[in-house]
């Protein structure tokens, strides 16, 4: 990595690549990766958030907004041959200007060992993290064996893995993922040494922080702020964060090139958001952490403060919990301490058992605010598979309605 940290930098830690050439074909690449294309096609009758940048355009709107680095984070697409391709563009920014741009992998788990195979590549071509990732969007659960196996990969090379959150309430809008903020916590539980990013203010996830149990369980846990005024008003959510973490998790990020400010801007810019942040009035110490410190310690650029977020898993005390992990073995009893959704999925013929007591033992993923079109998308259908899926459907109505 070619970037010489300075207290004063500005770190960007978390921004996207879609150039022009993308916009221009974009009906192409929504059947071929459907989930992302739905975040980046303009809603009906509107214009879509979704901003558009050539690399040069970027480095010379980092230049107007005082950016030194941007950590260039994937698309999560659900083909291991698009994550290479998107890591192949990404590789090739890198190389051109060391000094400006981080890259994270992007990394398509089900792929099994290929998609070992690609983060080595991606290590091995100066990449420094993997994600941003999206669970639902590329079709996978964070408890799935082949996730669980990237998430290892992670802690043996002692590298940031990001994945994509969001809020559990309020509007839809493309790419809202159903994934319960539970899943994320249960995931920093299982691998404490696991040095976790949370985009998107994690979902929210921070303020349980508050609670001692899941402070130490969330003690190597970061969050970002991409794409933060689509959602919360800048003043509100910082104050709040800062009330219930530690400053030194708070990660500034854009997701640039969106345009966080669709009514009044027209164009990407970093400067908007950064504004904002500087009216706040943070003491120096921690604007400057969270405007650049922060990251520059996760990726290693400097040393880690004494007592910073970044924890050894060997300090982390994991507190009393359910036994969530168990496995069918011969002469194994189920006990009440046992996960009923672990025994469930261990014994399968518990389940009539369970459903004789109105005990349910599915997750379900699927919330009220989830449009059919999302859902398709996440299960990798693209338009000419969802105008089936709806005229399916259609035609199902119908045939009820006829007898």
């Amino acid at each position: 990595m070619g970037l010489c940290y300075d207290p004063r930098m500005i770190i960007d830690a978390h921004i996207h690549y879609t150039p022009p050439s993308l916009a221009a074909d974009l009906d192409a690449f929504i059947q071929q990766e459907p989930f992302w294309g739905l975040m980046l096609a303009p809603a009906a009758g509107g214009k879509s958030v979704q901003g558009w940048a050539t690399a040069e355009r970027m480095l010379a709107d980092m230049d107007a907004a005082g950016i030194a680095t941007v950590v260039l984070m994937g698309e999560y697409r659900r083909t291991h041959a698009g994550c290479v391709a998107r890591n192949d563009q990404a590789l090739k920014l890198i190389r051109r200007w060391p000094e400006r741009i981080i890259a994270f992998a992007m990394i398509q788990p089900q792929a099994g060992q290929a998609a070992l195979d690609e983060l080595a590549r991606c290590l091995d071509g100066g990449m420094c993290g993997v994600g941003e990732l999206g669970p639902y969007g590329q079709g996978y659960r964070l408890d799935d064996p082949a996730f669980l196996r990237l998430a290892e990969a992670c802690v043996r090379h002692d590298i940031p893995l990001n994945l994509h959150t969001n809020e559990e309430v309020g509007h839809y809008y493309p790419g809202k993922a159903t994934t319960p903020l539970r899943d994320y916590y249960r995931l920093a539980h299982r691998y404490p040494e696991l040095k976790l990013i949370l985009a998107h203010w994690g979902g929210g996830l921070f303020f349980y922080e508050l609670m001692p149990e899941v402070r130490r369980v969330l003690s190597n846990v970061w969050y970002d702020t991409a794409a933060s005024p689509l959602l919360f008003p800048t003043h509100d959510i910082f104050d709040v964060a800062l009330r219930c973490v530690d400053p030194g998790k708070l990660l500034y990020a854009s997701d640039y090139p969106l345009r966080l400010y669709p009514r009044r801007q027209p164009e990407p810019d970093f400067r908007p958001f950064l504004a904002e942040i500087d009216a706040l009035g943070l003491t120096p110490d921690v604007k400057s952490d969270i405007l650049g410190g922060n990251a520059a310690r996760l990726l290693g650029l400097v040393e880690a403060k004494p007592g910073a977020a970044i924890t050894q898993a060997a300090k982390v005390r994991r507190p009393a919990e359910i036994t969530s992990e168990v496995t069918r073995t011969p002469g194994a009893a189920i006990v009440a301490t046992m996960s009923t959704l672990a025994v469930a999925e261990a014994w399968p013929e518990t389940r009539v058992i369970f459903d004789h007591y109105g005990i349910p033992c599915d997750d379900s993923p699927v919330p009220f605010w989830e449009p059919i079109r999302q859902a398709a998308a996440a299960h990798g259908l693209g338009p000419d598979a969802l105008a089936s899926l709806v005229a399916e459907l259609n035609e199902a109505i119908g045939a009820r309605q006829e007898r």
